[in-house]
């Protein structure tokens, strides 16, 4: 009686043990496959994240073997002070910044990007040609307000010498963007009798290059020349030909502002993304235009639209306070004995 009982009881219970076993086994069977599923994923993300270092490893070591450098700017003053006695066109670095800090919109850092690699390609150094001119205008005054923070105390100086006695003047410098790549040698370590090697090759990357407006408009009218006797080096030649370039840049905006062509006439106002006198007419009669024929229903006729070429508006003017050792006195306007033009610049115009 009794072992009918347990018989029964064991019959009763094996489905519920065999269903248990089941489940465990499934459970166990699942974890086993989940975590070979979690130890394959993790090795394959091991492994990508190994190869994306790798990568990145090997394009920067060859980044830099090639002396290519698109991760910083670099603003600089081309000067030919030397030029006529040793042969040199001196640069000189204003600061090196990461370029995402410069330019933080994605979109147009991509689109300078893109520029350098068509300039290097095109051998045109000045990328700001290769640029639409609505992104040249907010480029370059992008790069304004950099180059202006390096001389942020003294346009506060400059600004009070025209209520103290003080000795600041002030000056007139333009700036574009350039990339291009020295491959002459010329460098050395402390003498020359150290040079760098056969391996003398300067970075490619992208500089804001500044020179000052006078001595642009010396270069372009040909009062400033190449000396006779040739060049310190290949890399000062090199140079050279970045401030002639900057010249006929220059020399452009200029004729085409004015309407004269003398690269010696004054072009009035600070010059901040006017091309023309002319051209400001065009665009004013195209909204007058724009607006009249709105008003009767439309005239059919193509608004006049100002005809920009890709070298034009491919520069900007600063102005750059400086202190200097005394200021200039002629007619006296003050108690001082100050002539007080000569403390302030006649035409700057704020704005933003």
């Amino acid at each position: 009686m009794v072992g009918s009982k347990s018989s029964a009881l064991v019959r009763r219970e094996t489905p519920l043990i065999n269903a248990v076993v089941v489940v465990v086994k499934a459970l166990v069977s699942r974890t086993a496959v989940s975590m070979l599923l979690g130890g394959l994923i993790a090795a394959l993300i091991y492994q990508f994240q190994d190869w994306r270092r790798r990568r990145r490893d090997q394009k920067s070591e060859s980044l830099w073997r090639r002396h290519v450098d698109f991760s910083v700017v670099q603003a600089c003053i081309l000067t030919t002070e030397h030029l006529a006695s040793l042969g040199r066109v001196e640069k000189r670095t204003m600061f090196v910044k990461p370029i995402s800090e410069v330019f933080r919109n994605e979109y147009i850092l991509e689109r300078l990007l893109s520029s350098a690699e068509q300039a290097v390609t095109s051998q045109e150094p000045f990328l700001v040609t290769l640029l639409s001119q609505e992104d040249k205008w907010h480029v370059l005054n992008t790069c304004s307000n950099h180059l202006s923070s390096c001389f942020a105390p003294y346009h506060v100086f400059f600004n009070e010498a025209r209520r103290v006695e003080s000795y600041y003047q002030s000056a007139w410098y333009c700036f574009t963007l350039t990339c291009a790549q020295t491959e002459a040698s010329g460098r050395w370590f402390i003498t020359p009798f150290k040079p760098v090697g056969k391996d003398d090759v300067g970075f490619l990357r992208i500089r804001i290059v500044m020179m000052n407006e006078q001595e642009l408009r010396e270069v372009a009218s040909g009062s400033i020349e190449p000396p006779s006797f040739g060049f310190f080096n290949g890399r000062h030649e090199s140079r050279w030909r970045v401030c002639q370039r900057f010249a006929e840049l220059f020399e452009r905006q200029v004729t085409r502002v004015t309407g004269e062509d003398d690269v010696n006439a004054d072009w009035g106002p600070n010059l901040c993304g006017r091309l023309s006198q002319a051209n400001k007419k065009n665009r004013s009669s195209a909204s007058n235009h724009t607006i009249s024929s709105m008003a009767d229903g439309g005239s059919g006729r193509e608004p006049v639209v100002p005809d920009y070429q890709p070298e034009d508006n491919s520069i900007l003017r600063i102005h750059v306070p400086y202190p200097a050792s005394s200021h200039r006195v002629s007619a006296t306007d003050d108690s001082s004995g100050r002539n007080l033009e000569d403390c302030v610049s006649r035409d700057v115009v704020l704005f933003e």
